[in-house]
C-alpha cells in the first residue's frame, strides 16, 4: 500500500453524525471545496477530541491554519504557541499588528503575555489579544 494513496483515502469528509466514530480526516482546500460549509468541517476537526496515532493535535491546528477557509474564530480557538511558533507565524502577526496598531500599552501587554511558561495553562490565541486590553470602564467600581 502506497502511503500517498492511504493518506488520500483517509481524507474523506467526516462521518455523518449518527455515524460518528469520531475520526477527525484532513483534507486539503481541493477537497474542503467541494463541501458545502468548509468552515464548519474546520470547526469538526477543531471540536474533535479524537487523536492517536494517526493525526496529532498539531497536525490539525497546522491544516486549520493553512486553509483558505479559516476564520478568525477557528484560530482564536487554537492555543497561541501554536499559531505564532509552529504553524503560519506571518498569520498571527497580521492579526497581532491590526490588534495592537500605535498601542504602547498593548505592545508592553503582549510581551509580557508571550513569556508564558510551557508548565503553565496554555492560553489559546483568542485569549492572547483579548488579555491586552485593561479591564473596560463599566467594569471597573467606583
Amino acid at each position: 500500500m502506497h502511503p500517498a494513496w492511504f493518506l488520500a483515502t483517509a481524507t474523506a469528509v467526516p462521518a455523518p453524525e449518527d455515524q460518528a466514530d469520531g475520526v477527525v480526516r484532513l483534507l486539503d482546500d481541493g477537497e474542503l471545496a467541494k463541501h458545502p460549509d468548509p468552515a464548519a468541517v474546520l470547526q469538526s476537526w477543531l471540536d474533535s477530541p479524537a487523536t492517536g496515532d494517526i493525526l496529532s493535535r498539531s497536525e490539525i491546528y497546522r491544516a486549520v491554519v493553512k486553509s483558505r477557509y479559516r476564520t478568525l474564530d477557528h484560530l482564536r480557538q487554537i492555543p497561541a504557541d501554536e499559531v505564532l511558533a509552529r504553524h503560519e507565524p506571518e498569520v498571527a502577526l497580521q492579526i497581532l499588528l491590526d490588534h495592537c496598531g500605535r498601542s504602547t500599552q498593548r505592545w508592553e501587554a503582549l510581551a509580557t503575555a508571550m513569556t508564558f511558561d510551557y508548565d503553565e495553562e496554555k492560553i489559546t490565541f483568542g485569549q492572547l489579544p483579548d488579555s491586552l486590553d485593561p479591564t473596560p470602564a463599566g467594569a471597573q467600581t467606583p
